[in-house]
């Protein structure tokens, strides 16, 4: 741990910068002295929603190798359910695991720590794109790197968030991510599952309506 004067004078909007190369440091002074912001946070979630819109339909024509890129329509519902949706969902799902194990962290704590520990993931996304109209098809490998590299680097700052936040040892940290993650299956399936269920109440009733509006 670094001396506590060293943050003193280092910004909340630059400090996430900060916890990119030094995460130990970083995310134990993000918990202990509140040295994060919220709004960076979301900021952060913005951009990973950019890089949905932008990944779906302004990926150069040579990359594009999943059928909703080759069409080029973009759907903003279904990005927000793969990216703030999914996020979401598996930080409610870790508070709610790490408080049954005694863990630390407060729910605004796991998410600015979350979306801190997303930012290589997503600004390896945003390079990979927009070098996509630079590159030529036979380079596709190393965007494939970038994107593997930006994901590795994003899975190990979550790892170390969890340990910080709630304070906890590393084969307890990984079996909280574990248990996220089920409960995060678990809390998707729910949803499908009840939204297939009112979806077949509202055709119910739209059905009875229209039988109505035809007799009368």
């Amino acid at each position: 741990m670094r001396r506590p004067d060293y943050y003193s004078h280092m910004g909340k909007f630059r400090y996430p910068f900060y916890i990119l190369i030094h995460p130990v440091d970083g995310f134990r002074e993000l918990k202990v002295n509140d040295k994060f912001s919220l709004l960076f946070a979301n900021i952060v979630l913005a951009f990973w929603v950019l890089l949905g819109v932008l990944d779906w339909g302004y990926v150069d024509f040579d990359f594009k190798v999943t059928y909703r890129q080759l069409k080029g329509e973009v759907n903003i519902f279904q990005v927000l359910l793969t990216t703030v949706a999914i996020f979401a969902v598996c930080i409610v799902a870790n508070w709610c695991f790490c408080t049954l194990m005694d863990g630390k962290g407060k729910a605004k704590e796991i998410w600015v720590a979350g979306a801190y520990a997303m930012m290589p993931y997503i600004l390896c996304g945003l390079i990979r794109v927009c070098l996509t109209h630079m590159m030529v098809e036979n380079e596709a490998v190393y965007l494939t790197y970038l994107n593997t590299i930006g994901l590795l680097w994003s899975t190990l700052l979550m790892f170390i968030a969890v340990m910080s936040i709630h304070d906890y040892s590393g084969p307890k940290a990984i079996l909280s991510i574990g248990l996220t993650v089920l409960g995060a299956l678990f809390m998707a399936f729910l949803a499908v599952l009840i939204s297939g269920l009112v979806s077949q109440i509202y055709s119910f009733f739209a059905t009875v309506y229209y039988e109505i509006q035809m007799r009368l």
